[in-house]
């Protein structure tokens, strides 16, 4: 009888090892495939990031675009404005208007 029960303890401990090892195995596995799945998002976040920097960049050209757009059409509406005037004593007295207003500006200047 002692020598049953040492077979049976054996029989279980070498059992209770297989299983060990199997749940080694897959905690193994589970560690490696979580190591590669988190390098490969690291990768990805670095490629959105630069990504980012890029569009951050073509946004701040385009809105120096824009502003300089603006301006022009400032300029056009003001233009347009001066040009498509009916009557051209009109239109002369509001170039006089200016020249006068810049030469005060111009004096108010020059006497600082």
């Amino acid at each position: 009888m002692h020598i049953t029960l040492k077979f049976v303890f054996l029989h279980v401990n070498i059992k209770s090892m297989a299983s060990f090892e199997s749940l080694y195995n897959k905690i193994e596995y589970n560690v490696k495939a979580a190591l590669l799945k988190l390098s490969d998002l690291q990768k990805y976040n670095e490629s959105l990031k630069r990504e980012n920097e890029a569009l951050k960049a073509k946004e701040k050209e385009m809105q120096g675009q824009i502003d300089e757009l603006t301006e022009r059409l400032k300029l056009i509406v003001v233009t347009k404005t001066v040009f498509n005037k009916k009557d051209k004593q009109e239109t002369k007295k509001q170039i006089n208007d200016w020249v006068r207003e810049i030469d005060k500006c111009i004096s108010l200047l020059t006497n600082k």
